[in-house]
């Protein structure tokens, strides 16, 4: 029974994960990109600076201005997918 109940709590954890995500917005945040990929905001930052040093790293961005940057929540999806591994 002591399972059972592990189970139903960790499925309701993931659930309330799960959700937290769907609520994002289409256009997210650094600090909301971090929480949808489950990395830190410091990952995002060496990503973006390696993207803007001509490598392929982390997922493309927009740079709205020198203070914005914002992250498509669909070209995140396409880019974590892209690193699937069969």
């Amino acid at each position: 029974m002591e399972n059972l109940t592990e189970e139903i709590r960790a499925l309701r954890d993931e659930l309330r994960t799960l959700q937290v995500k769907q609520t994002l917005p289409d256009l997210m945040t650094p600090a909301q990109c971090a929480e949808y990929l489950n990395r830190s905001e410091e990952v995002l930052y060496l990503w973006r600076k390696e993207r803007n040093a001509g490598q392929d790293s982390g997922p493309p961005f927009l740079h709205i201005s020198s203070r914005t940057i914002l992250y498509d929540r669909e070209d995140v999806l396409a880019w974590a997918r892209s690193h699937r591994v069969n």
